[in-house]
């Protein structure tokens, strides 16, 4: 059965073991010091001005495993502009639907939390994301962040 819960902070164990598997699948180095910095903030960085979510598959009533996440976090308060972060799936666990589901996720909460604007960014190798983004009406735009690992920079007026 597959559970989405808002973070909490004893979810936290499953994440950075969640984010170090998901960086080595796409062939990542797992930076929590430095690139993923935000992993161990999860409370400062996301819940205080935005949304954690964790998709987690209970295979049984005592052991459940962290599958998918993502996130959204305001990048301008006075034009209630948000972005969508940390969208990962378990390799053995895509193509099923579960991306798609954190997606729409994040954008209802972004719909009905009044901003007016969702931007994202991603790499060229993400296909699936692209796809997403392409799907729910987000267009290309110009680099609109610091973010050196990403290629590709989207944008949704909601």
């Amino acid at each position: 059965m597959i559970k989405l819960r808002v973070y909490k902070n004893q979810m936290q164990n499953d994440i950075e073991k969640f984010f170090e598997q998901c960086c080595n699948d796409l062939g990542w180095e797992y930076s929590p010091q430095d690139w993923h910095s935000d992993i161990l903030n999860i409370q400062e960085k996301y819940m205080s001005n935005g949304c954690f979510w964790c998709l987690y598959d209970s295979i049984d009533k005592n052991d459940k495993k962290l599958i998918g996440t993502v996130a959204v976090w305001t990048i301008d308060i006075k034009n209630k502009i948000a972005e969508l972060k940390r969208l990962y799936v378990l390799k053995e666990y895509q193509g099923k639907g579960y991306g798609e589901l954190l997606f729409k996720t994040a954008l209802d909460y972004v719909k009905s939390n009044g901003y007016k604007k969702v931007c994202a960014d991603t790499d060229k190798n993400r296909h699936a994301s692209q796809h997403l983004m392409k799907k729910y009406n987000f267009h290309e735009i110009k680099r609109y962040n610091d973010n050196q690992k990403a290629e590709m920079f989207f944008e949704l007026d909601l």
